[in-house]
Parts: structure tokens; C-alpha cells; sequence
């Protein structure tokens, strides 16, 4: 029997930076989620719309989200515990509610992301494989990985890809930087927006850095690197993962702002609408200004930065699905031995279902992937600030040691961003069903 105590967590030694990498993980399967669509896509469309406008409501985005994501990946080495089972101790209907959000994004997610890194693949390597055979072959491919490699592979691959995209974006930045007027003023807040662009901020807003169902995740991927190095981190030592993590989206999303601003704003460019497109259309336009041989720059960027969302997606759903199942069944994580595998029925099982996902939405439900991600923003959008309560009231609970929780000027920045996000909310409903 396990017990429900925090494991090594609150312990206070010293130890350099450097010291800690060793630890790092689920912070950097953080960032690969997050580092999606959300950056690669809706961070450039900013900068290509608005030039620099919107570069503090993306920053307001990423700190409102900030205590809420950290709790979560404060919560198991404050407690050995997943965040489901703090979710299970909060009553039932919280469980219900997480997996409402989890089934809204499923079954097509997945897909989406597939079939993006797919048309990437495409254009970064000049292939003539339609793109809808790609992506299965690419799930498929990517399930395969997690069953053989393990947790520890999946940690290893996207440590290499979270570095690939830092490196190739940092370096196509500064190469687009001087192309930024600079000379002729910095605007910092958009002055004229109408009802498309208050809704496009909006979504910026709610995806940015990814919803906040992820921070689940996090703390499941804490438990799996926990089992499979069989030495739990510190809360310390968590920490400097989740804030390294938390940082570099942060910067990323700067990044390709800056990219927008640089190669697409003021230039009457027609901007591609599907996420795929407008990816390719970021790579030419780079190109054309910089040489064709600068291409493989930005087109690793974005590959490395679509598959590692991908690839962690594809982990987080069948651990997340298997947790919810044990909490539901009322099994306290403290009285339960079993451990996830990667070759468990249930963990095959789900990669099974979201493969055959896939393949049924590019047959039958292709030309409305759009209409199912927005429904998905939607849900997004509404349940964030529950989440954020339910975190906050998690981290802040009996079982969970007084030196592991927020201190009362943290509490109260969390409250703050709790009601900023239920405005947003309230504001996003408003606008979507009520205004148009």
C-alpha cells in the first residue's frame, strides 16, 4: 500500500542549476504540448494581423494561467498524488466534468495535429504522399514509439525536439527581427478591432499557452517519471522543470509574433486559413525573403514543434483516460498499485480508439475538423476558470503540507486570475452566441 505522503518534497537543499537537469521532464512535455497550433499558428497570425499589438495580451495570457499550471505540477511531489486524485477528493462530478472537456478533444485532436505535421513533412521534404496517409502512417508510427521506447523514450525524444524548436526559432527570429519597421513607432495595443478580431483575440487568449484541462498531464507524467527513475523529485527540483518549461513557451510565443510582424504585416498578404496552409505559407514567405536554403530553418521549427505535440497528446490521453477510470471506480491513488504500462490493454486500447478516430475523420468528417475545433476552444474557453478554481483548492487542501502550499500573496494572485479568466469567459460567450 502506498502512502499518502509527499515524497522528498519538502526538502530545502542546495544545489546548482545544472544539478537539476537530470530532473527534467514532465516540465518539457509541458512546453511540447503547449507549443502547438496555438504558437506556430495563432502567435504568427498576431504578428502578421496586428504587428506587435497583441504582444501583451499574449504575455496577460500566459501569467493569468501561470498559478493555476503551477499548482498542478506543485501537486505531486507535494502529496505523491496525481491531480485526478485531488479531483476525486473534490467529488464525482469533477471527474464527470474533466472527462467531458478530455472527450471533446479526443477524438479529433489527435487527427488535427496528425494531419498538420503531415502536410509539414510534405512541404519541409517535398513529398507527394497524400497528406490524410501521412498522418495515419505518422500515428501509427508514433504509437509504436511510446509502446516499445517507453516513458523514457518519450522523455528523451522530445528533450531533442523541445531543443531543435528552441535553437530554429530562436535562430529564424533574429534573422526576421531588422525586418520589423521599427523606425515607424511600435504600436503596443490594438486601437480598431472589429467582431472577427475580437473573437480571433479571444481564442489567442484561451489557447494560449495551451487550455487548461493539460494541467492534468502534467502531473501524470511526474508519476511516470517517478515509477520509471524510481526516485520522486523534489518540489524544488519540480519546479525549476515546470517554470523552464512555462518560460519557453512563453518566449516562443514572442517569437513567432515577431515572425508574423516581420514577414507578413502592412504587406497585403493574403493569409491562408487552414492551420497546414498557413504553415507553408509561413516557410515560402521566409524563403523567399532569406533563400530557398534557409527553408529547412523554419520548416524544422515547425515540425519538431507540431510532432512533439503530437507525440505527447498521444501519451497523455491513455494515461489520463486509465486514471480517471481507477478514481472513478473511488480506488484512493494511495491504495492503488497499479501502474500504468505502456503495453497495458487499456494504454493499447486508447491508442487503438484514436487511431481509428483518425482514420474516420479524414473519410467522413474532414471538411468539419474546423467546425470540431472551435467547438473545442468553446469548452476550453468556458471551463478554465473551474479548472483554475479546482487547482487552487487542490493545492490549498488538508493533505497537502503547509510548506508545499501558496503563500497568501500567491493565493491571491490566483483568485485574481481565476476571476480575469471567468470575465474572459463570460466575454468570449457574449461574443460568439450573442453579439454576432
Amino acid at each position: 500500500m502506498k502512502s499518502d505522503q509527499p515524497l522528498q518534497s519538502v526538502t530545502t537543499e542546495e544545489s546548482p542549476w545544472w544539478g537539476q537537469l537530470s530532473v527534467l521532464g514532465p516540465g518539457l512535455l509541458f512546453a511540447a504540448t503547449s507549443v502547438g497550433t496555438s504558437h506556430l499558428v495563432q502567435s504568427t497570425r498576431a504578428g502578421a494581423l496586428y504587428g506587435l499589438a497583441l504582444l501583451a495580451i499574449i504575455v496577460l495570457a500566459n501569467i493569468i494561467k501561470y498559478p493555476a499550471f503551477r499548482f498542478a505540477s506543485d501537486y505531486f511531489p507535494s502529496t505523491g498524488n496525481t491531480l485526478l486524485e485531488a479531483y476525486r477528493r473534490q467529488g464525482r462530478w469533477v471527474l464527470c466534468v474533466y472527462f467531458f472537456i478530455t472527450l471533446s478533444t479526443l477524438l479529433f485532436a489527435v487527427s488535427a495535429l496528425a494531419l498538420m505535421s503531415a502536410g509539414l513533412i510534405k512541404v519541409v521534404f517535398a513529398l507527394s504522399i497524400p497528406a490524410h496517409w501521412l498522418a495515419l502512417g505518422l500515428i501509427g508510427a508514433t504509437a509504436a514509439l511510446l509502446v516499445v521506447g517507453h516513458y523514457q523514450t518519450l522523455e528523451r525524444v522530445i528533450k531533442a525536439l523541445v531543443l531543435l524548436m528552441m535553437v530554429c526559432t530562436l535562430v529564424a527570429t533574429a534573422t526576421v527581427i531588422p525586418e520589423i519597421p521599427w523606425g515607424q513607432g511600435v504600436q503596443l495595443l490594438p486601437t480598431e478591432l472589429d467582431i472577427a478580431g475580437l473573437l480571433f483575440i479571444a481564442a489567442l487568449i484561451g489557447w494560449m499557452p495551451v487550455p487548461l484541462d493539460a494541467s492534468v498531464w502534467q502531473s501524470l507524467w511526474a508519476k511516470a517519471k517517478s515509477e520509471s527513475s524510481e526516485q520522486a523529485p523534489t518540489l524544488k527540483q519540480s519546479r525549476f522543470d515546470f517554470n523552464l518549461g512555462f518560460g519557453g513557451t512563453l518566449v516562443l510565443a514572442i517569437c513567432f509574433l515577431l515572425l508574423g510582424a516581420g514577414l507578413m504585416h502592412g504587406k497585403s498578404i493574403e493569409l491562408q486559413s487552414g492551420s497546414a496552409a498557413f504553415s507553408a505559407q509561413l516557410i515560402s514567405l521566409y524563403q523567399a525573403v532569406f533563400g530557398s536554403s534557409t527553408g529547412p530553418v523554419i520548416g524544422l521549427a515547425a515540425l519538431a514543434i507540431i510532432y512533439s505535440s503530437l507525440l505527447a497528446l498521444m501519451d497523455a490521453f491513455p494515461r489520463t483516460l486509465s486514471s480517471l477510470y481507477r478514481r472513478w471506480q473511488d480506488i484512493p491513488e494511495a491504495q492503488d498499485d497499479h501502474q500504468l504500462s505502456e503495453t497495458d490493454p487499456f494504454y493499447l486500447g486508447v491508442l487503438a480508439l484514436m487511431a481509428m478516430g483518425a482514420a474516420l475523420t479524414y473519410q467522413f468528417f474532414l471538411t468539419s475538423l474546423t467546425g470540431l475545433i472551435d467547438m473545442a476552444a468553446t469548452v476550453a474557453f468556458i471551463t478554465a476558470p473551474l479548472i483554475a478554481y479546482l487547482n487552487h483548492k487542490a493545492i490549498t487542501a488538508d493533505n497537502v503540507p503547509m510548506a508545499c502550499q501558496p503563500g497568501v500573496k500567491f493565493r491571491l494572485f490566483s483568485k485574481f486570475s481565476i476571476a480575469m479568466m471567468a470575465g474572459f469567459a463570460f466575454g468570449y460567450l457574449y461574443l460568439k452566441f450573442w453579439l454576432i
